[in-house]
């Protein structure tokens, strides 16, 4: 997974503890997209700090095949605010694997029941076959 991160009105300092501290919550996120191409998600980290309201947003956009999460927290703590956020990609990203795989189990259900039901006359005798 590929991570790009933005920051807008923050210091250099603050810059350093988002990425320090995002980087600690990245390998959960890792373990939820290993079905996924290395280089089929892209992650995009935003930050920014609202100076009067002495608060910081992060927001996590997750480009995946097909499908595009986003998650956006604001707190006045920087860390409190990627927890949130976090949080929240984690919950879409586990519904989005778990309607895939629903998806696919009906598709699969669906076409063997076909080939148990398929019928087949010849001659006036109907053969059932599995």
């Amino acid at each position: 997974m590929e991570t790009v991160f933005f920051f807008k009105n923050m210091m250099s300092s603050e810059e350093e503890k988002l990425r320090e501290y995002f980087a600690k919550k990245l390998p959960s996120l890792e373990k939820l997209l290993s079905h996924f191409p290395p280089d089929g998600v892209m992650l995009h980290v935003k930050g920014e700090k609202f100076k009067k309201h002495s608060a910081y947003e992060v927001e996590l956009i997750m480009k995946m095949p097909g499908e595009t999460l986003t998650a956006r927290e604001a707190s006045h703590q920087i860390t409190k605010a990627v927890d949130l956020s976090h949080d929240r990609l984690e919950m879409q990203i586990k519904k989005s694997v778990t309607q895939v795989r629903r998806q696919h189990r009906n598709i699969k259900a669906r076409s063997k029941l076909k080939m148990e039901t398929h019928v087949v006359t010849e001659n006036f005798q109907t053969l059932w076959v599995a």
